[in-house]
């Protein structure tokens, strides 16, 4: 119930007006995300004022949960000398967080939330690799996973993981469903291996399997739907990206980028001028209206360009970075774009024009990653560096030297000698998680100091590391297992 300073009233006289309470707005608290269980880090915050924007104390706010299933502390506070009056909200396991503050007889303020989740390659739309969680401080083993049917080429490559830290994965040819602990919810076979991803409401599993795009129950497994691009010959390899209104974006070896509708629907296809590689997921702008990927792959159609394609699959630019292969981007939160060519990042702005062009040979094929504190992190296949580059300028900041290749064969060309061949990703911390084809993976803190390393079976080789909400950090190796590595 209001109080008699935020009613207000007519003043008698010689005292001063009493405000009353007209206006209630959010301060601060708006947009974050959370684990389920767990506090916001920040207070949700909202101020009341008067006709004139003067604040008003001594009003009566009630914060509610209105979806999600969590729960706000205290739920009822009183505003301050400011006009201020807070709560702490702690989130629950529902898909949509929702709350809400309001004051008796004035419009409520709507407070949104996100529960942490890896939905999709690199962790979100922009590729960036960055998480909103701290991953593992420590190299302890949780759980592995295999499945009968892995072979060398058939592991782990990228996987999804959901506000609940259940993974999905895709390996020897079949699909599963693992719970936080390892246990084994379901698994589906499918023709062909690749990667996952999920639909914003987590409710669909989009698993890629040769040249066919499937769509299943993430509850039970069940198959909703397929779409194949129609060639057999060339597989699907670049991972599925979903946009916040359900189209899902990919690349194929057939060199087009393919946008589908969350029923499995052609929108349209865009045809490069070259195939599609394994960790080229199409990447999004900021604002969803452009799609970037890089094209070439030298086992099909080499290529090496930098292609922006409208929402609409217009050509809206690109730009020629190699003579083989540009993998997949990182876009910025200010829209520019890092890939990697010809052995150098390249920082690009939103309509193509170059912003800079680091050194030469502190970047191999793939993705790199851009870190909140404004470090891209990429790895070299030739000699099996991992750099740390300044964003801002495409200074180099620091480089570590992996292990040698355990499978090091000099008259195999196929087995080189060193190689960084996984994507990274980042802890909310800015620590760095990055394997290697020496088998290991790595964790360096944002200054290139190394934390810690883990000895898989066999070399980390085109892979997708994930980080799930409770930090665990999932990742594959080629001798056939799905890693869980968590602090104790």
């Amino acid at each position: 119930m209001l109080g008699l300073a935020a009613c207000g009233g007519d003043a008698g006289p010689g005292e001063p007006e009493t405000p009353t309470a007209t206006q209630i707005a959010a301060v601060s608290g708006d947009g974050q995300s959370g684990t389920v269980g767990a506090a916001l880090p920040s207070a949700i915050v909202v101020k009341v004022t008067d006709a004139r924007g003067t604040a008003v104390s001594g009003v009566a706010v009630s914060f509610v949960v209105v979806s999600g299933g969590g729960s706000v502390s205290p739920s009822s506070a009183t505003t301050d000398a400011s006009g201020q009056a807070s709560a702490t909200w702690t989130l629950g396991s529902g898909a949509s967080q929702i709350a809400t503050a309001s004051v008796t007889g004035l419009t409520s303020v709507t407070f949104t939330a996100t529960l942490a989740a890896w939905r999709v390659f690199h962790g979100n739309r922009q590729h960036t690799g960055q998480a909103a969680v701290n991953g593992p401080q420590a190299a302890t083993l949780r759980w592995r996973y295999t499945i009968a049917g892995i072979t060398e080429g058939t592991g782990f490559n990228s996987m999804a993981v959901d506000r609940l830290g259940n993974a999905y994965v895709n390996g020897g040819t079949k699909v599963s469903a693992l719970s936080a602990s390892g246990q084994v919810l379901w698994t589906t076979s499918i023709q062909g291996i690749g990667a996952t991803a999920l639909s914003n409401d987590e409710a669909t599993v989009y698993a890629v399997g040769g040249a066919t795009l499937y769509a299943f129950s993430a509850a039970t497994g069940q198959q909703l739907w397929s779409y194949s691009t129609g060639n057999s010959t060339l597989p699907i390899y670049g991972e599925p990206n979903v946009a916040s209104d359900g189209t899902i974006y990919f690349g194929s070896w057939d060199r087009y980028v393919y946008a589908l509708t969350s029923a499995g629907g052609l929108r349209w296809r865009y045809q490069t001028d070259g195939s599609i590689a394994p960790l080229a997921s199409p990447a999004l702008s900021p604002d969803e209206q452009t799609i970037y990927v890089g094209t070439g792959d030298p086992n099909s159609t080499p290529a090496g360009s930098l292609v922006a394609i409208r929402s609409d699959g217009t050509l809206k630019w690109q730009v020629r970075l190699d003579n083989s292969r540009v993998s997949g981007v990182a876009v910025g939160g200010d829209g520019k774009v890092y890939a990697t060519g010809s052995g150098r990042l390249h920082a690009r702005n939103p309509d193509g024009t170059a912003v800079w062009e680091s050194a030469p040979d502190v970047a191999g094929s793939l993705a790199p990653s851009l870190s909140t504190g404004g470090v891209i992190v990429s790895g070299t296949s030739r000699d099996g560096k991992v750099y740390g580059i300044n964003a801002t300028t495409g200074q180099t900041l620091w480089s570590y030297q992996t292990g040698q290749n355990p499978n090091y064969d000099p008259a195999n060309p196929h087995q080189p000698q060193y190689g960084v061949l996984v994507t990274p990703v980042f802890g909310r911390d800015g620590t760095v998680y990055i394997g290697a084809i020496d088998g290991v993976m790595y964790a360096f803190s944002s200054s290139g100091s190394l934390l810690w390393t883990y000895q898989t079976g066999n070399s980390l080789n085109e892979a997708g590391p994930a980080i799930g909400p409770d930090g665990t950090l999932y990742f594959g190796s080629s001798d056939g297992y799905l890693y869980a590595v968590k602090s104790p």
